[in-house]
C-alpha cells in the first residue's frame, strides 16, 4: 500500500485553504483505485500547529458510516434482518436518554409507531425519528414515510446491536472493524490510547473551543479517529462488493433537484450514470468529509479540527474528482449560524 505525499499542487492547495479558513489541523486520506494512495496534513494557524497525518479528531458523524458497515456485517451472518423491526431485537422495550451521553433523565418509549421502525430505515434515515429529542422521544413522520436525518435512530439501532451481539458498542466495534482493517488509532470511546494525538477542536476563527471527551460510546458521533485510519475502512469498503451494491440498493430521495438520495448509511448523489457516496461531521470544535465513486473507486477523507472545516470539502472533491458536485449546494453542508456569525461579523461565540 503507498502512501506517499500528494503532489506538490494539491499539499501547497491544502496548505492555502487551511490559512485562509482558520483551519488549525487537517488531515487528508486519498483513495485511488480502491487503495489508499496518500496521507498528507496541513496547519493555518500560528507555525508549529501542523498536524500529522497520524493525528486524531472527532469523526462526528462520519462515526455513523463505520457503524453502518458492521450493521450489514451482521445482516451477512444472518443475525440480524434489514427489513426485521428494531424492536425484535430489544425485548424489553427501548428507554430513550434525553441527553444521549447520560443515563438519565430517561423514558421507556411507548409509542405503537417504534414496532414499524426496521433496521433498513434507521440506516436510510427513514424511521420517522427527530435528529435529537432533549426530551420524551416523538415521531415527526411515519415510519418509512420519508426522509429525516435522525442520530436518534442510529442509538436506537445501537442498543439493539449490543442487545444481540452482548457487547458494549466500542467493544463491537474495534472486534468486527478496528481490528481486522488495522484501524489502530480509531476507537467510539476518548481513552489513554487515542488521548496522545487527539486534536483540539477550535472555533470558526481558530480560537480554541472547549469540547467534551466523549466517554460514552455514541454510533451517531463519537468515533476519534485519524485519516489514515478511516481511509483504510473506506478502502475496505471500495473492495467489498456485494457490501458495495447492497449501500446503495434501495435509495431513498433526499433532494431530488440536485439530484441526492439517501443509501444505507451514506449520503448519494446520483450524475448521470456516476454515483458518490458521502457523509459529513460535524461535532462542536470540529468539521469532517467523506466521499467517494462507486464506479472508480477514487476518494477521500478529511479530518478538521475547526468549525470551519467543511470550507475546504469542496475544493478538495474538485481536486480528486476533476468535476463539480451539486451536494454542494445543499443546505445541510452550510447551515450553521453561530459560524455564519463568527465568519462575517467576527463574532465567534
Amino acid at each position: 500500500m503507498s502512501t506517499d505525499p500528494l503532489p506538490a499542487g494539491r499539499q501547497h492547495a491544502l496548505e492555502t485553504l487551511a490559512a485562509r479558513h482558520h483551519v488549525c489541523a487537517v488531515t487528508l486520506a486519498v483513495i485511488k483505485g480502491r487503495k489508499l494512495d496518500a496521507l498528507e496534513s496541513a496547519g493555518g494557524c500560528a507555525p508549529g500547529t501542523a498536524p500529522h497525518p497520524q493525528s486524531v479528531f472527532q469523526a462526528a458523524s462520519l462515526s455513523k458510516p463505520v457503524f453502518a458497515y458492521a450493521v450489514l456485517k451482521l445482516v451477512e451472518e444472518g443475525k440480524m434482518a434489514l427489513d426485521a423491526p428494531v424492536v425484535r431485537y430489544l425485548p424489553e422495550g427501548y428507554r430513550h436518554r434525553f441527553d444521549p451521553l447520560k443515563t438519565e433523565p430517561s423514558a421507556l418509549v411507548d409509542d405503537p409507531r417504534l414496532a414499524r421502525v426496521t433496521v433498513r430505515m434507521i440506516l436510510n434515515h427513514t424511521a420517522g425519528l427527530p435528529n435529537w429529542a432533549s426530551g420524551p422521544l416523538r415521531f415527526e413522520a411515519e415510519p418509512g414515510s420519508t426522509w429525516i436525518y435522525s442520530g436518534e435512530g442510529y442509538l436506537l439501532l445501537q442498543r439493539a446491536v449490543e442487545a444481540v451481539t452482548g457487547q458494549p458498542l466500542d467493544r463491537f466495534m474495534a472486534e468486527r472493524v478496528f481490528v481486522p482493517l488495522d484501524m489502530q488509532r480509531s476507537s467510539y470511546v476518548w481513552n489513554e490510547r487515542v488521548a496522545p494525538g487527539l486534536q483540539a477542536g477550535r472555533k470558526a476563527n481558530g480560537a480554541p473551543r472547549t469540547t467534551i471527551n466523549l466517554k460514552e460510546a455514541i454510533a451517531a458521533f463519537s468515533l476519534f479517529t485519524t485519516a489514515a485510519d478511516y481511509g483504510r475502512f473506506m478502502a475496505a469498503l471500495l473492495n467489498d462488493e456485494p457490501l458495495l451494491r447492497q449501500l446503495a440498493a434501495s435509495p431513498v430521495p433526499v433532494e431530488r433537484e440536485r439530484g441526492m438520495q439517501w443509501g444505507l448509511g451514506w449520503g448519494i448523489e446520483q450524475d448521470g450514470d456516476e454515483r458518490y457516496l458521502w457523509q459529513w461531521g460535524n461535532n462542536t470544535g470540529y468539521r469532517a468529509f467523506a466521499m467517494f465513486s462507486v464506479r472508480s473507486g477514487d476518494g477521500f477523507v478529511m479530518l478538521t479540527n475547526s468549525e470551519n472545516g467543511l470550507q475546504l470539502a469542496h475544493p478538495l472533491a474538485r481536486t480528486v474528482f476533476g468535476r463539480e458536485h451539486k451536494l454542494f449546494q445543499s443546505s445541510m453542508l452550510g447551515g450553521d449560524l453561530l459560524v455564519a456569525v463568527c465568519n462575517t461579523l467576527r463574532l465567534c461565540l
